[in-house]
């Protein structure tokens, strides 16, 4: 009996052992450090209680002005740090710093989570660091390996998708060729061999690991299953992305202008898709298309948009900074405002 019981002791006490750390670090270690796994929060009753309109002041010298997706935070780029400003005290919040200069940041756009890019140095290289804040728990997040970049580079632009999870970063040199990168869940870091100098655009399916970039000579050119193609080889440019994985393309004209938009899925032929014929000829970057409800509209004045389907007008409180997931937001003179849409 006794050597049964020295036999279950030293057989089951270990798997027990085993089976607890295990346990930990699914359930605590990698539910806190894993960056991009991110769940739905807010709700309808979220909604009911988001405040129509917010005003908060910024100072004038404040760069890469962005709100969290919910108008509980507006911040901005000041001295190469992130200040975040509480909307219902109109107090800063928190300072975002780092050991080194932040380049760039974006806001999550489900939850007031803050990603985050400072170049730091390994191995006698430059490299990229990612890390993030948590506001809602007051945590920094960071990720261990590094995006080795050319010396001299900077990030462009950053999409990010929060049911893939996949986060794609165009870093550019100092000549002005691109590199793009993307970052899985897991923080394991692709180098994508790009057949364009210059990426200038580029967005992110929301439901499938599917990336669309526009090139500086005007060929729009898709990213799917780690692999690349053209999808169209001029006269058009790459507008946008909705919830539902519609993308948005605008027909130009001689000047360049946007005199037409298609929309459609890629899995469909361009052929095939649905277009309107706009009025008046604009700009590329004059075309919202709202997160909300996949409104799509333009804007003349950079102030009111106007809905091509319907031709209702939300009427603008200053200059259009951009739109997430609830909220336009306007700059007018040193005041950043957060209209609901």
């Amino acid at each position: 009996m006794k050597a049964i019981r020295r036999i279950f002791t030293w057989i089951v006490f270990p798997l027990i052992i085993e089976m607890g750390v295990l346990f930990y670090i699914n359930n605590v270690y990698l539910s806190t450090t894993t960056t991009f796994h991110i769940q739905k929060v807010n709700t309808e009753s979220d909604t009911n209680t988001m405040k129509k309109t917010v005003k908060i002041p910024v100072p004038s010298d404040g760069e890469s002005v962005e709100a969290s997706y919910d108008g509980s935070y507006v911040s901005y780029l000041l001295n190469h740090q992130i200040i975040v400003v509480d909307t219902k005290t109109q107090g800063i919040k928190k300072v975002i710093a780092a050991s080194n200069y932040i380049q760039y940041y974006t806001w999550l756009n489900d939850r007031n989570r803050i990603i985050y890019f400072y170049k730091t140095y390994s191995r006698g290289s430059e490299a990229i660091q990612l890390e993030a804040y948590d506001l809602d728990i007051n945590n920094k997040i960071k990720i261990d390996k590094l995006i080795y970049a050319p010396r001299n580079s900077h990030i462009e632009n950053v999409t990010l998708s929060p049911l893939t999870n996949m986060i794609y970063i165009n870093v550019v040199d100092a000549n002005g060729y691109s590199y793009l990168y993307r970052v899985d869940i897991m923080g394991q870091i692709t180098n994508f061999r790009l057949p364009v100098k210059r990426i200038t655009r580029m967005y992110e399916l929301q439901r499938k690991d599917v990336l669309l970039y526009e090139s500086s000579n005007g060929i729009i050119r898709v990213i799917k299953n780690g692999s690349g193609y053209t999808f169209l080889s001029g006269g058009y440019s790459l507008i946008g992305t909705d919830s539902n994985d519609n993308v948005y393309v605008g027909k130009l004209d001689s000047d360049n202008k946007v005199v037409e938009i298609y929309y459609g899925t890629i899995d469909k032929s361009f052929k095939n898709w649905n277009h309107i014929k706009l009025n008046h000829a604009i700009d590329t970057n004059q075309v919202y298309i709202l997160p909300k409800d996949n409104a799509l509209t333009v804007t003349f004045d950079g102030k009111d948009l106007i809905d091509v389907n319907t031709g209702e007008t939300i009427t603008g409180s200053g200059d259009i900074l951009g739109i997430n997931a609830n909220y336009i937001i306007y700059k007018k003179d040193n005041d950043v405002i957060l209209k609901l849409e």
